[in-house]
C-alpha cells in the first residue's frame, strides 16, 4: 500500500470513518483513535512485523502469552500490547495468507487477540476495584469487527489484484458478510441474490 497524503493520520482516520459508517459499526472515539495511531505507526516504523529483530510471528502466539503471564507487569503489559496489535493488523491486513492455510489459523490468531486485548484492559485499569481500561476493553469485546474495519481500510488504499480479491472472495465464503459481497460485486464478481453465503 502506498499512502501519497503527507497527512496519514488524517488519510487513515477518514477511511477508518467511512468504513465504520458503511458497516453501521460505532466505535467509542478513542477506541477509533487507537486504530487510526496503529496504521500510522506501523506505516511508519513497520514496528508490528518484528519486536527485538525477531518477526512476531517466529515463535507461536500461545508461548508469547505464556511468557508474557510469567514476566515483569511492566514488561508484560508492553509485550501483551504489542502482541494484541500485531495479530489485529495482521488478520486485517493479512488475512489472506492464514485463510488460504486453513480457517482453524484465522481463529487461532483472533481468540489470542481477543484474550491479549482483555488481559491489557485489566492490567491497564485504573480507578477503585481496578476499572477495566475502556479503549482495550471494546477492542478485546470486538475484536472482529475492528479487524473487518482494517481490511476495509487496506481495500480502500490500494489498487486491488486479482490475488487480493480471491482472498475477499474466501472471506465472503467463510462469513457471509454483505459488506465483502458490496466489495466483490464493485470488482465484478457475481454472488448470489442478496450476497448471502451459502455454508
Amino acid at each position: 500500500m502506498v499512502v501519497t497524503d503527507p497527512n496519514l493520520f488524517g488519510f487513515f482516520y477518514d477511511r477508518v470513518q467511512q468504513s465504520a459508517a458503511q458497516r453501521g459499526c460505532s466505535l467509542a472515539e478513542h477506541t477509533e483513535f487507537y486504530l487510526v495511531s496503529l496504521l500510522v505507526d506501523f506505516l511508519r516504523t513497520r514496528k508490528l512485523v518484528q519486536s527485538g529483530g525477531q518477526r512476531v510471528d517466529d515463535r507461536p502466539l500461545a508461548i508469547r502469552l505464556l511468557e508474557n503471564a510469567l514476566g515483569d507487569p511492566r514488561a508484560r503489559t508492553r509485550e501483551l500490547k504489542h502482541l494484541a496489535d500485531s495479530t489485529l493488523y495482521r488478520l486485517g491486513f493479512f488475512a489472506g495468507s492464514l485463510t488460504r492455510r486453513s480457517a482453524v489459523d484465522r481463529d487461532y490468531y483472533a481468540n489470542v487477540g481477543m484474550s491479549a486485548y482483555r488481559h491489557l484492559a485489566v492490567l491497564t485499569g485504573s480507578g477503585f476495584g481496578r476499572e477495566a481500561d475502556p479503549v482495550f476493553s471494546e477492542l478485546g469485546e470486538r475484536f472482529e469487527e475492528c479487524v473487518d474495519l482494517l481490511a476495509d481500510v487496506k481495500e480502500d488504499s490500494k489498487e486491488v489484484t486479482d490475488s487480493d480479491v480471491l482472498a475477499l472472495y474466501e472471506r465472503w465464503l467463510a462469513t457471509g458478510d454483505p459488506s465483502i459481497a458490496k466489495r466483490l460485486r464493485a470488482h465484478g464478481i457475481g454472488l448470489d441474490a442478496g450476497g448471502d453465503s451459502s455454508h
